[in-house]
């Protein structure tokens, strides 16, 4: 059996990194405005926690749907034969499967994505007092393992010890809670997801590498598709962003090593939406917003990293930048990086908008929610823009579908040089919408999950 006590495999992340980058206006448009990702019930590394996806695939593609200005719609754990019947019917863009699915879905084009590995993962008690590289040692013990594993010669060698293998549908977030609870002794999962299991769990362990790698391949519905979406990942594996996201789900260093390393602390709980929870509903009850809002800007901002600080020196949970602090009036010495600064400063700029686009204090239908959502991202000055066009052509102001149409008009120079109004031409409109869309959706399930 490969394991190595405390062992650790170098992993080849092998990125397809293949084309130069492209508008990417012109790609949401390619897409359809929704990109539709289909994850392989093989592939380990997807999990959805208070409503909220993880998962590298899912991270990856999430952040380069939205640099398109398209929303990300992400199927997991379908069959190869049901992802088969979606790309030939053109209801998915992208699948992900593992190498050994790819000859059933030989007729569509393909890349290698990464490659990834197995972990052992205990509980730090029973870790510290089991051999667990004697054979004898997994004689009768419950393990929970994915449907890929079964596939790895490791398998049928802790079938021969007398391990009881279970093999389970669960993610490894689940299969980890089922440990950290004494149901199973050990779980054995893919590397990405042991970061979020012991993310989430701290008694548990990881005290081995099962030492074979697997590869995971994208399959793309045309050739198109793979070249749009190839050369955004290109564009994307520069920036401290992708690094960010290659440590933490495959670092060979310790999970804590890790977040000290990156001067970041974990941020998900598990009972809730983030670490920052307490200090987001302070402050929004005080300013008169809702938290779970506030919580679905800071995931799309920022991933709730108070430290992260964004190419245009945006910094923080939900990228506040210095001259939104200096517009309302912090004095120097003010740290944006600082959670209860950076979430009031949030919080303020949130009512502005929706007074300014004349909802009061805070919006009161979701409409209206969107459009202040909208505004956060571009600006109130491209909403209002928006807003009052839609409002001069006998719309509805407080429509967030009128909103949206005006703002993709806005973004078209045929329909600008043919329009009777003077303006400027709003060319992120779709990167704006697909923002709002992803804030609302999430903003709604945890409405619906978190109180």
């Amino acid at each position: 059996m490969q394991i190595g006590k405390h062992g650790t495999k170098q992993l080849s992340i092998l990125l397809f990194l293949l084309l130069t980058t492209v508008g990417c206006h012109r790609v949401s448009h390619d897409f359809g405005g929704e990109m539709s990702l289909a994850i392989s019930n093989e592939v380990a590394g997807y999990a959805v926690v208070s409503g909220e996806r993880y998962g590298f695939v899912s991270d990856v593609a999430d952040t380069i749907a939205r640099s398109l200005g398209c929303k990300l719609s992400v199927t997991p754990r379908l069959t190869t034969s049901a992802i088969l019947r979606g790309l030939k019917a053109g209801d998915i863009d992208i699948a992900v499967v593992p190498r050994s699915e790819r000859l059933k879905l030989h007729d569509f084009p393909s890349e290698k994505f990464y490659t990834t590995d197995y972990i052992l993962l205990m509980p730090s008690w029973l870790s510290t007092t089991s051999d667990y590289t004697s054979e004898k040692a997994w004689q009768g013990k419950r393990l929970l393992t994915d449907t890929h594993f079964r596939t790895h010669q490791s398998f049928k060698e802790l079938e021969r010890c007398g391990a009881l293998c279970d093999t389970t549908q669960m993610d490894g977030v689940e299969m980890a809670r089922r440990v950290a609870i004494g149901k199973a002794e050990a779980a054995i999962c893919e590397r990405s997801e042991a970061a979020l299991a012991r993310f989430l769990y701290r008694s548990l362990q990881e005290v081995a590498t099962i030492e074979e790698p697997c590869d995971v391949i994208l399959i793309f519905a045309n050739r198109k598709i793979k070249e749009l979406f190839a050369s955004s990942l290109r564009e994307f594996s520069t920036s401290e962003e992708y690094a960010y996201l290659v440590e933490l789900y495959f670092g060979e260093t310790s999970i804590t090593e890790r977040f000290k390393q990156l001067k970041y602390r974990p941020t998900r709980v598990v009972d809730g939406i983030s670490v920052w929870d307490s200090q987001l509903k302070h402050i929004a009850e005080k300013v008169g917003v809702d938290w779970r809002l506030m919580s679905a800007m800071a995931y799309h901002e920022s991933r709730f990293r108070n430290d992260q600080i964004s190419h245009k020196g945006a910094v923080g949970l939900m990228q506040v930048t210095p001259i939104v602090a200096e517009d309302f009036g912090l004095e120097e010495g003010y740290d944006l990086a600082d959670p209860s600064t950076n979430i009031s400063l949030a919080a303020r700029l949130i009512r502005r908008s929706s007074r300014a686009l004349g909802f009061g204090n805070f919006p009161s239908t979701d409409d209206e929610v969107a459009i202040v959502v909208a505004s956060y991202n571009c600006g109130i000055t491209r909403t209002l823009e928006a807003q009052r066009l839609v409002v001069a052509e006998g719309g509805n102001g407080c429509s967030w579908e009128a909103i949206k149409a005006m703002m993709i008009n806005m973004s078209n120079p045929e329909w600008i040089a043919t329009s009777d109004y003077k303006m400027h031409r709003f060319g992120d409109a779709p990167v704006t919408i697909a923002y709002t869309e992803g804030v609302m959706e999430l903003y709604s399930t945890y409405r619906e999950s978190i109180q």
